[in-house]
Order: C-alpha cells, then structure tokens, then sequence
C-alpha cells in the first residue's frame, strides 16, 4: 500500500532508519489537504510553515541518530479543542477564531515528548457540542466516502482527515460518541478509554464522562497512541490512580485465542449482541453487518448472547451532565453577553444548564450510577457487549435524523442512541468497520469491554482488522 495509507508504525520506521524522511511524508499530507480539503474542511488551522520547518529540523536529529520519542518525525493532526502553545484554538467558536493559546494541555504535552510534526488542528463544533461537525467558523465537516454527507462529531475533522488520506494518526475527544460516531461514519478505527484513564488539567467541574482518545486506521497505532497518553496525573483529580498502559512485544504474537486463554485463562468468550439500548433500532443495513462480524467470533469458538439492554430514559441525564461540564469551562459571562454568536447547538445546552436545577443535576448523576451499575452486572456475565455504533450511516449535511426506523428521537441528539449510554457507563469501548450500506457509507459495530480493559479491547479489535481489512479500503477519490 502506497504510504500515504500506511500504518502509523510503519512511517514511523521507516523515517527512523532513514529509507523516509519526515519532510517528504509531512509534504506528501500537506499537498493532499492542500488538493482536497477545500471540499472535506477536516481542518480548521493548517500549520504548513511550521511543519515543514519541525520536519527538517526532525530529519537533521534522525541524521545524527539523535531520536528522542516514539512517534518522533510523524506528521499527526490535534482537534482544535486541544491547546498547542503559539498555534490558533478555536475550539470551533465565532467568538475565539482569534484565540492564540499560550500553553499546551496536559495531552498535547505527553504527545509533544515524542517528537511528532503537527499537521494542523483539526475541524470540531463549537466546544465538541454536537455529533456532527458544524460551526459559524466554516462550512459543515464533509465525509470522504460522500461529500454531500456528514463526518460525523465531534471529532467530525479527525474523523475525516484519517479517511481520506491526511494523517494516519488524529486526536479525538468523546463524551457522548466523539471518537466512536465518525470512526463510524468514515470507516476507521477508534476507541474511547476509560473514564478517568487520560487524565486533563484545569478541567472546570469533575469530569465525568469525557475522554480523549485516538483515530486511526490500524489498531496497533491506536494502541501506541494509548501507551503515550494514559497514565496517573496528580493534575486531575478525576483520573484513576494506574500507570500508562503498556503493550508487550508479546501482546502482538498472540491470537485472539491464545491471549484470552495464555493470559486471561480463558478458552471461549461470552459476548452480549445489543441490537439497541431499548430504543429506536438500527437500519437493516447495519444490523446485518453488524452481526455477521460479531458472528464470525463463533468460528472461534466463542459464543454470541443475543439480549435485551433496556437503559429507559437516560438523554436527560447524559445531557445535563454533558452541558453543565461545557458550560463550566469559562463560558457563562460570554454567553451572557454574545448569546447570538454561539451556533444553535451551543445555545440549546447552555439554556439548558441555565434552566437546570440542582435536584435535577443531582437525578443526573444517580441515573449515570445507575447506569454504571447495569453494565457491572452484565459483565458479571459476559466478556464484551457488541452493538451497532450508529443507528444509522452518516447522513446528509445538516439534516440530522428527527426519526429512526419510524421512532421519534431528540432533534439534535437522537442519531447518537447507542454511543452516550457507553459515556454514562465509563466503559471503554471501540468503532470497528465492518461493512458498507447500499449507499456504500461504512458501517461500525461497537465493542465494549468493562473498566481498565483496553488491553482486552485492542486485542479483539487487532483480531477483527485481520478477517475485514478494513484499513485498505479507501474512498474512491482519495485513492493514490
């Protein structure tokens, strides 16, 4: 495969030994944001002058064998939610298209350690409020599979940019499916971690369903992205007390079988299929896909659960908990006074914070124990939960669905049914690419494995990447 379309790790090796240099991979991405995303809009701020620049002054180190990092020379793109010292954070707002940031957040300072370039900041909506990407900075994020259809949100740039060949690594952010609904919609892999396993600094209010996370095509650099930037901080009280995650060179010898039973001591898996979390049911499309994947696990030897997983009426609670955690991030004076430049979706959340009270916040959080408590006891009897990521594939740009599968669901929120329950649950969970529609938009079946089991995640998903091949299947236009 050309190496525009190449696995993160192994650009990474070859500029390391010298047979690639930083600067021509770094320019090969650049020429194609430059080419194509003037239709896609992955990207809000492109740092070319820079990135050039960081490149050569990366290629001059390698020369001397003065490596310092384990992406050291990658070229990478950052969601523009993420501050990056000296560089624009719009964080898709009218109101800070301006904004220069003057320091670099927690997650961009472990990335920064190992050295890559940065590409640019990548398109988001407005403070990553909606599950598709627009703002009143630039036209709506567009998906490479179908310019006329949506990338998804909120890491609807990240999303988009992997897809169509601009980076093989971009950060995501996902506190109600961020990562997980365009990995869905674009076709690429993505995983949301624990809560609590990155950790942030100067989060406003204790963060409860929030974590970045990597967008990738393969998994393994997912996996390498995870090794950089979990691990304890005293910085965040929020985060859980463990060490970064560490992927063994063993971990990649082992199949799927012979991890589970060499390290986990077990022969079969007991995975739970979800056709949906107790409403609207996904299209036919991805219910067929979604299960013939999740069924070639049986061949395995490992055994599907077909159940039911009502979760009731949980949107309300995500939401509040979702809108008070925005609204508290130094954003109430300027909405006092500006509310006409936020975008809609901005508005709907901050009046919804406006109009809450603290016995209803307070019902927010019980429900999300609750919820935490439902998963902890189907885990007690199955390994991994599968369901579709998405109800839907992507849809037309600014026509987000008002009914699915004749359900009437949330105007802004609804299409997002199976990815913010997994939020509230804390558990980490994964898109994996499974299939296409008939309009030939991915599909995505979403995997979920209990608290601290990202190791466990990877795995499966490594083992899925190796039936699908999904990382060679490329939009037509943006093939090389």
């Amino acid at each position: 495969m050309n190496v525009i379309f190449s696995s993160a790790k192994k650009q990474i090796d070859l500029i390391h030994n010298k047979k690639l240099s930083s600067y021509e991979l770094t320019k090969l991405y650049l020429d194609r944001i430059e080419k194509f995303d003037h239709e896609l809009n992955s990207f809000l701020y492109i740092n070319k002058e820079d990135a050039l620049a960081q490149a050569n002054i990366k290629d001059k180190l390698i020369s001397q064998n003065q490596l310092s990092g384990k992406l050291f020379g990658l070229p990478i793109a950052i969601k523009d939610l993420t501050p990056i010292n000296g560089m624009p954070t719009t964080s898709g707002s009218l109101l800070e298209k301006d904004h220069i940031a003057d320091s670099d957040n927690l997650l961009y300072e472990r990335i920064k350690k190992h050295g890559p370039v940065i590409l640019g900041k990548t398109n988001t909506p407005e403070f990553g409020l909606m599950g598709h990407t627009e703002n009143l900075l630039k036209d709506h994020c567009r998906n490479p599979w179908d310019n006329d259809k949506t990338s998804g949100g909120s890491s609807g740039g990240a999303g988009s940019a992997v897809a169509a060949g601009f980076c093989s690594i971009a950060m995501g952010g996902d506190a109600g499916g961020s990562i997980r609904i365009p990995s869905s919609y674009n076709g690429i892999f993505g995983i949301k971690p624990t809560q609590g396993r990155i950790p942030r600094r100067g989060f406003p209010a204790h963060n409860l369903i929030s974590q970045d996370g990597p967008m990738t095509r393969y998994v393994e650099d997912s996996a390498l992205i995870l090794e950089i930037i979990s691990g304890f901080s005293p910085e965040d009280p929020s985060c859980i007390n463990r060490p970064p995650i560490k992927f063994e060179r063993e971990f990649w010898k082992y199949s799927l079988n012979e991890y589970f039973y060499n390290i986990k001591k077990k022969k079969h898996l007991n995975i739970a299929w979800i056709n949906n979390f107790g409403h609207a049911m996904p299209n036919d499309d991805i219910r067929i896909e979604c299960l013939n994947a999740i069924k070639l696990l049986e061949k395995e030897g490992h055994t599907i659960h077909p159940i039911k997983f009502d979760l009731h009426d949980i949107f309300n609670a995500w939401f509040n908990i979702f809108s008070v955690s925005t609204y508290m991030a130094g954003h109430a004076e300027d909405y006092k006074n500006h509310r006409d430049k936020f975008a809609w979706y901005t508005q709907e959340a901050f009046d919804n914070v406006i109009n809450l009270s603290a016995t209803e916040y307070a019902e927010s959080i019980l429900k999300l124990k609750e919820v935490q408590l439902k998963f902890s006891k189907l885990f007690e009897k199955y390994d991994f939960i599968a369901s579709p990521t998405m109800p839907t594939t992507a849809f037309k740009i600014g026509q987000h669905p008002q009914t699915i599968n004749g359900e009437k669901v949330h105007p802004s929120w609804g299409f997002c049914l199976y990815s913010y329950p997994v939020n509230l649950a804390g558990t980490p969970a994964v898109n994996i690419p499974v299939g296409f529609d008939n309009e030939n938009m991915p599909i995505g079946l979403q995997i979920i494995a209990p608290w601290e089991q990202e190791k466990e995640l990877i795995k499966i998903s490594q083992h899925f990447e190796s039936i699908l091949n999904w990382p060679n299947q490329i939009p037509e236009k943006y093939k090389v």
